[in-house]
């Protein structure tokens, strides 16, 4: 695989069918790059700027946290997973997930955990179309997620439903791209970190 004259060898591939996305882009989507690629290296993503830069030398550590940076660590178990995140002030593990177009969204288990099985059966149904295709989830709304320094009230969530492929996950937050898309995400690939820093 060559972007931008980065390259990779030996890359472990799957052939999905990525038209649906492709249709809800507006434009074709030829593929995605995931973890194979990405393993081992720093990749920046300059979401303001429409960029996504290769380092060869780490740009943070865990303790440069500023006002305007968080800096956390991660572990990778098929996703990166950030431990110390906090959903209405409690502690979660999320998924940091690049390939979303969402800004939050919760597993059943999750739903169960912060009590919010009333607040799941009122929420209005929607549609979402994924890798995966088309599934069922619910919107509605959190009191707060924190992320590293990163606070955010009242924001919009997507309960998953049961049954839609995400009951047995061993997170219970997703983070997507309608977050990130605030901030310069570098995702240390080497030194297990990410960091969220507003341009």
């Amino acid at each position: 695989v060559e972007v931008a004259g980065f390259t990779v060898k030996n890359v472990e591939t799957l052939a999905i069918d990525l038209s649906k996305i492709s249709e809800r882009l507006g434009k074709p989507l030829h593929g995605v790059l995931g973890h194979s690629v990405l393993n081992g290296r720093i990749v920046q993503i300059d979401y303001q700027n429409r960029v996504v830069r290769f380092y060869s030398q780490p740009l943070f550590s865990k303790g440069a946290n500023t006002p305007k940076r968080s800096v956390l660590s991660f572990r990778y178990d098929d996703n990166v997973l950030l431990d110390d995140i906090f959903v209405n002030g409690k502690k979660m593990v999320a998924n940091l997930d690049t390939g979303s177009s969402g800004s939050f969204n919760l597993t059943p288990a999750a739903v169960a955990y912060l009590g919010l099985e009333e607040e799941f059966n009122q929420a209005p149904v929607s549609t979402d179309i994924g890798y995966n295709g088309a599934s069922q989830n619910r919107q509605g709304k959190l009191n707060n997620v924190t992320v590293g320094e990163i606070s955010v009230d009242a924001p919009a969530v997507i309960f998953f439903g049961k049954g839609a492929g995400r009951d047995k996950k061993p997170w219970g937050l997703n983070i997507g791209n309608a977050f990130l898309k605030d901030f310069v995400l570098t995702i240390d690939y080497r030194n297990k970190l990410v960091t969220l820093e507003r341009p």
